[in-house]
């Protein structure tokens, strides 16, 4: 995908989205080009790829989100920033929170917002099951990609959301093992849950997992790290 059709494929799916997008875009490429040859944040080096692989396939399992509802996003473990920069990028009214462990890509983010001039958007560098009171019931939309299993994504992520809010959990094809429980998990953290499967442009397989916070949820959850990954 060579950037001509990346920006058609892009404007073919998402709507009313920044006039500013495309010169923002070239420039996080740019940027992360030129700091991945001395920081190894991706394998993804070559142009064609980070337009494809990266950027757009990245962005595309929210193909059906209303952004014009969506104020206060949250990307736990958004690594180099996809998919939360490039849909803030698309979005610049969007309020960004980050939440990533790994210091060398915090410190990568930190710059790149700076060099982006992003406004509202925050990066905190600590665990996701750490969470603060003035944290929890706060977000319109939760994600995260490639991270952990689904379970252990949904019981980090639903605690942030708001109630009538969204976490959504992309998946590729290799997600079957990951549901045994999931059900009950679902029960007790208050969701409900929709799936969105099909191929990208790409030929890239997607199946991304949407739940709705129907309830707030109990104060015991997230769980310590040790109790969260035992059968996820």
């Amino acid at each position: 995908m060579n950037k001509e059709q990346f920006i058609k494929s892009v404007i073919d799916v998402f709507k009313d989205i920044d006039s500013k997008w495309i010169n923002q875009i070239e420039l996080y490429k740019v940027f992360l080009k030129e700091y991945n040859k001395k920081v190894n944040l991706t394998r993804l080096d070559d142009e064609a790829k980070i337009y494809s692989l990266y950027f757009y396939e990245s962005i595309i399992p929210y193909k059906t989100v209303d952004f014009k509802k969506i104020n206060y996003l949250l990307d736990i473990g958004s690594g180099s920033g996809i998919p939360g920069i490039v849909l803030k990028i698309l979005y610049p009214h969007i309020n960004l929170t980050i939440i990533e462990s790994n210091n060398k890509k915090t410190t990568f983010l930190n710059e790149l917002i700076k060099k982006l001039n992003l406004k509202n958007v925050k990066v905190i560098n600590r665990r996701a099951e750490i969470i603060h009171l003035d944290e929890r019931e706060t977000f319109d939309l939760v994600t995260s990609r490639a991270v952990a299993t689904i379970k252990v994504m949904l019981e980090l992520s639903v605690p942030y959301a708001k109630v009538g809010g969204q976490v959504i959990v992309p998946k590729s094809v290799n997600y079957l093992n990951e549901t045994n429980g999931l059900n009950q998990l679902m029960s007790a953290l208050n969701v409900s849950k929709n799936m969105l499967t099909f191929t990208s442009l790409n030929d890239v397989v997607h199946n991304v997992f949407i739940f709705r916070k129907n309830k707030r949820t109990n104060h015991v959850y997230p769980r310590e790290w040790t109790k969260i990954i035992k059968n996820a």
